[in-house]
Order: C-alpha cells, then structure tokens, then sequence
C-alpha cells in the first residue's frame, strides 16, 4: 500500500508540473509573438542587451549564492532556519540590484546600441531602475518558487510559477501596446514576478514550524561564511561569469558591430531554439531534480553520490538530445507560426540555436559533478576556453567581416569546446557511468534530424500546413522519448527519494 500511495504521488507530481510546464510554454509562445509583432528588430535588440546585463547579475553574483542555498535547503527546512537564511539572502540580492541599477543607467546613456542618447539622462535612470527592479524580482521569484517545488510543494510550486508568467505577459503587453519600447516589457515582466515572489513567500513562511520573521533573522555569516564564499561561491561565480562570457556576453559586440537590428534577427533564431529547449530542461529541473537534491543531499558517499548523478544524466541526456533534433528540423515551421514576418531571416540561427542548447544542457548536466562534490573550482576551465573561443572568434568575424552566419559557427565550436573539456574534468572529479545503447539511440536521431534540416529543409508558407509539420513533429520526438524512458532504472532509482521529512 505504501509503495502504491508513493507511485500515485509521483503520477500526480509529474501531472503537476507537466500542466505547469504547458501553461508557461504557452505564454511563452504567446509572448513572442506580441514581442515580435509590436517591437521592431531595433528595440528587440536593445531589450536583449538590457536582458543581457540582468543574465549577468543572475550568473555572476545571484547564482553562485542562490546554489548554496539550494545545497542546504532540505537541511535548513527540516531544522527550520530556511526563512532566517531566506532573509539574508534578500538583504544581499538588494546589493545586486543596486549595483546593476548603476551599471545600467550608465550604459544606457554612453552605449550608443541601446540609443537612448546623452540627451536624455532621466531615460538613461529609469533604464536602470527598471532593470535592477527586474533583477530583484526575477531572483527573489525563482528562489521561492523554486523553493517550494524542491521541498514538495509542487501544486503551489506550479501555481506561482503560472501567476508569474501570466501576469508578467499581462502587464509587458499592455504597456508595450501603450509604449512600443524595452524598457516597457522589462518593466511588466518586474511586476509578474513580484507578484509570485510575494505568493510563494507567504506560502513557506505559513508552512514553516518556526515563527521566524525577518526581523528575528540570524547574522549573515550564519547563512554565508568566509569558508564557503572562497571554496564554493567564488570559483562558481567564475565559473558562471565565464559561461556568460560566452552565452551571452557577446552581444555586446554584436551590437557594437552589427547593430541592434541584425542583433535582434541572431537573437530571435538563437532564443526561439532556447526558449523551446528551456520547456523540457525547465520541465526535467521542476520534477526530477528535487528527487536528485535529496538524493545528494542523503549521500553519504561518492558512490551514492555517483549513482545519483549517472541516474540524471541518464535519463535527461537522450531526451535533450531529440528535442533538440525536432527543433532544428522545424526551424522554418516554428519562426512562420511564432514571430512575426520581419523575423523570418533567423531560419539558420534556429537550427544553430539547436546544437547550442543541446550542449548547453548537457554541459550543465556534467557540471552537477562538481556541485554535487563542493569542488567548483573544476567549472572554471571549461566555461574560460569556451569564452575564449567564443570572443576570439567573435572579433575575428567582425575584422573579416564574416557575419553571423560566421558568429554562430563560432559559437557552436565554442560550446563544443566547453562540453568536452567538461567530460573531461568532471570524470576526473568523480566518474559516472553511462547509459550508451539509450545514448546511441538518441544521439543517431539528432544527428538525422540536423543533417536532414541543413540539407532539406522544411518549409511551407500556409500557416496550417506548419501547425500539421510541428504537430507530427511533436508526436515523432515524443514517442522516441517515452522509448527512452521506458523500464529505465536511473528513472526508477531517482524517483525513489522522499521529498520530505515533515
């Protein structure tokens, strides 16, 4: 009875997040199209180097804090410190927020790509006070909601997740239809995610046993010290900054170069493919990846800690790698049905954006090794020679004039460059064991499907005959994924875990 009650919570968890994960697809596909259809290529490509300065606020100084909270969250939940060190960490992403309100507001009104001009310095401030509003808010969300889906409050977890994305679409598109700018959807987007913020802290704190507010909060050494700011923090900051470096850092020099608009054309091919890609990693994340946390944070040996790791990559690695296949081989499908006309021109930077996100994910996959094992001094070379690669080529195509199309070939090399070098330090750290005939399996398909969408690539200009091709699309690649998750014993073994002890 026992195990049949486990295996009916599991069925209703993954019902859960799966009608989540719908819900904020949906809004995501929905939102592209408003964003495409009421900002030119000029003000897209100035919200992507305003979203571009909130990425490095949230890899390089949110992440590496928000992942060591995350490490503790079972431990301080059940021994009821979480909101004290819930506390603390708001005081320091006020910090954050700030110093990113400064730093935009400075490039708002000097860099000449997001066009705001000398002349208009109270434009150029309230840039960076939007933004740095944006930056608070979008950390303080994702913390609480995530929180709530690690610690098995999925059914609220999934509800503030769908408040934050309909309410942020809400308000970015009613003030983007009054003022057609970036700042505007930024803006909106600060608004949605206070909303889920302020739900998902009211549920924690009326589901804690301690009656502790932030007034009674503990010192911030307690929640962050010394020892863990140089050995885990500081080396996964660096890690994390490299990675922007080259995910995102260098479209500045896209649009330096090229300019907004044709920034926009690259960003609009590469985001679609991560915006798709994100729907499963987002999905995998929601419901497998607090059964792993507990599985880690329960370890009490490498072994264990190995096991749990191989489990994961087991059972995601193959599904990435044929989602990503049907996104390459739909490229033309999913720009007609989901952007606007003017943005058409990105077929190839969708099929790119595919190889990326693959290795991306995958790369975050391995990286968990060094998480898992508090060794994130390991992330560092991988995520620096893929910067490397990415920026030295980047000025190699802007002085030869190679284009994007030369841009994205760079970037792809780039994240092949990580993804290897990554293999290769986390095995070292702490091997796992592979599931090769799923992996060779799924990895045959992706490559089919890549070599198909290059050589011939699927068109139609009706707007039904492309909604046909991505529904038979969706039908092939989710069939070929339920044979890779099916009698799989890493899904078994990972499902196995309690979230919680209360």
């Amino acid at each position: 009875m026992k195990t049949s009650g486990a295996m009916l919570e599991r069925r209703y968890d993954f019902l859960l997040v799966m009608l989540g994960r719908f819900v904020t697809a949906l809004v995501g596909v929905v939102t592209l199209r408003i964003m495409t259809t009421m900002l030119d290529p000029k003000d897209y490509g100035q919200w992507t180097l305003l979203a571009t300065f909130q990425s490095f606020a949230a890899l390089f100084l949110i992440n590496p804090v928000d992942q060591h909270l995350f490490r503790h969250a079972h431990d301080w939940w059940d021994k009821n410190k979480l909101l004290g060190n819930l506390a603390r960490f708001s005081q320091y992403i006020k910090y954050v927020s700030t110093f990113i309100t400064i730093v935009v507001g400075y490039a708002a009104y000097y860099m000449q790509a997001l066009g705001q001009g000398r002349d208009n310095l109270l434009h150029s401030l309230l840039t960076g006070i939007v933004v740095g509003l944006f930056v608070y808010f979008a950390a303080w969300n994702i913390t609480l909601v995530t929180l709530l889906n690690v610690l098995g409050f999925r059914l609220q977890s999934v509800i503030w997740t769908t408040v934050s994305v309909l309410t942020g679409a809400l308000f970015s598109s009613l003030l983007v239809m009054e003022y057609p700018r970036a700042i505007s959807w930024i803006f909106g987007q600060a608004l949605g995610t206070s909303i889920g913020a302020f739900g998902a802290w009211r549920i924690l704190r009326n589901n804690s046993k301690a009656a502790l507010t932030f007034n009674q909060s503990p010192n911030f050494a307690d929640f962050l010290n010394i020892s863990t700011i140089l050995n885990f923090c500081l080396p996964l900051a660096a890690a994390t900054g490299l990675m922007w470096l080259q995910n995102s850092g260098y479209r500045f020099l896209v649009g330096g170069v090229w300019g907004a608009a044709e920034l926009a054309i690259l960003v609009v091919g590469l985001g679609l493919s991560a915006q798709l890609m994100a729907v499963i990693e987002s999905f995998a994340m929601q419901f497998l990846y607090p059964y792993f946390a507990r599985r880690i944070s329960d370890a009490k040996s490498n072994y264990q800690t190995g096991v749990a790791l191989s489990d994961l990559m087991n059972v995601l690695a193959p599904i990435y790698a044929i989602w990503a296949g049907f996104n390459a081989l739909c490229a033309a499908s999913l720009l007609e049905i989901l952007t606007d006309a003017r943005y058409h021109s990105a077929v190839p930077f969708v099929i790119f954006g595919a190889m990326l996100e693959f290795m991306r994910c995958t790369t975050n996959l391995w990286s968990n090794t060094s998480r898992a094992i508090r060794q994130t001094q390991g992330l560092i070379v991988p995520y620096g020679l893929g910067a490397a690669v990415v920026w030295l080529g980047a000025i190699g195509a802007a002085r030869f004039e190679m284009g994007l199309f030369g841009l994205s070939v760079v970037l792809v090399l780039a994240g092949l460059t990580t993804y290897v070098v990554m293999i290769a330090m986390m095995q070292r750290l702490l091997p796992i064991t592979l599931d090769v005939p799923r992996l060779t399996i799924s990895l045959s398909v992706m490559s089919a499907c890549f070599l198909m969408a290059i050589a011939t690539p699927i068109h139609f200009v009706g707007i039904y005959q492309n909604i046909g091709i991505l529904l038979m699309g969706a039908v092939v690649a989710g069939l070929f994924m339920i044979a890779m998750l099916w009698r799989n014993p890493a899904l078994t073994r990972l499902l196995s875990a309690s979230l919680r002890s209360n």
